[in-house]
């Protein structure tokens, strides 16, 4: 199967997980592993229909951020529970407040659709991730439901692997 291929998918599987379980057991997997306990900075994302939702880490004190996008460039922009967010043409909501250097960032939980077992992920196909952990040291998280983590997945140069591979059933270091 090429890329085009698993997204489609991962999105029919996705469709029939109980993602507010499983987001909540990958919540909790996150919050005792080292990466984000020693974390001061981490960024987020807003789920879209179908994601897994995590911010409820946004309630542990950490200092918490939310990418926005200029173009297809990732800004990283403060964020806490209670800020204002607008809808991008993407159809995803992002914070207003203005971005800091990528480099200021500990952690980043990354969003997409699938993984396979050696770290990759694929995401929604615009690239922007892989663009903007070329620009900082971050450690990477990539939570996925079980159900979507295959074998092997179609990977390209350009594509960044994950640090780590956070299921509600298991963690691929």
């Amino acid at each position: 199967m090429d890329k085009a291929e698993y997204r489609k998918k991962a999105k029919k599987i996705r469709k029939e997980l109980d993602i507010d379980g499983i987001s909540l057991r990958i919540q909790e997997k996150i919050q005792q592993m080292s990466s984000y306990i020693e974390a001061k900075d981490v960024m987020l994302y807003y789920p879209k229909e179908g994601e897994l939702n995590l911010l409820g880490l946004a309630g542990d004190k950490k200092d918490f951020y939310l990418p926005r996008l200029d173009n297809t460039d990732i800004l990283p922009c403060p964020w806490k529970c209670g800020d204002t967010l607008c809808l991008s043409r993407y159809k995803i909501l992002e914070p207003y407040t203005e971005p800091v250097s990528a480099g200021d960032i500990d952690l980043i939980i990354l969003p997409g659709l699938c993984a396979d077992k050696n770290k990759n992920r694929l995401g929604y196909g615009k690239g922007c991730y892989d663009r903007f952990l070329e620009k900082c040291k971050a450690a990477t998280i990539f939570a996925v439901p079980d159900e979507l983590i295959f074998d092997a997945i179609p990977v390209e140069i350009f594509d960044k692997k994950a640090d780590v591979i956070v299921s509600q059933c298991r963690i691929i270091l």
